[in-house]
């Protein structure tokens, strides 16, 4: 059975390519993180962000791993894969893969991990029951 994957498609600007005509290393976080609020939309059920709604999307970059394969020289549509790797009781990492619209051209891949916390507390707490059970569904 295949590993799920959840798809995210975002656009490459122009003002987001350096002086050299690549896109610029910090703008592959701009679009990691409109990919895992999709993501993570997608695994609560809801239309937008809201933290006073959904406890579950209270969280922080715990760690990131980003290898670079091969520069991304033009704007355009990209396309974003994430897979859920490892859940813990406050935690989860997600692989994810940075690519041409097409698919075929892997710019960058790696690992995130990010941490809930408490929106009262600010320190680590377990997911909620039911997203935590999302994310079981997403586990590889």
């Amino acid at each position: 059975m295949p590993e799920p994957v959840f798809e995210f498609r975002s656009h490459v600007y122009f003002d987001e390519l350096d002086a050299l005509w690549v896109l610029h290393h910090s703008r592959y976080l701009m679009h990691l993180e409109r990919a895992q609020q999709a993501f993570f939309q997608h695994l609560l059920g809801v239309p937008d962000f809201n933290a006073k709604r959904d406890e579950d999307i209270y969280v922080v970059v715990r760690n990131l791993e980003l290898n670079y394969r091969t520069a991304l020289r033009d704007p355009g549509p990209v396309l974003i894969r994430y897979r859920v790797s490892r859940i813990r009781a406050a935690g989860v990492s997600m692989p994810f893969e940075f690519l041409s619209g097409d698919g075929e051209t892997l710019y960058c891949d790696g690992v995130r991990t990010v941490c809930k916390l408490g929106g009262q507390t600010h320190q680590p707490t377990e997911w909620s029951p039911a997203f935590r059970a999302a994310l079981d569904a997403w586990a590889g």
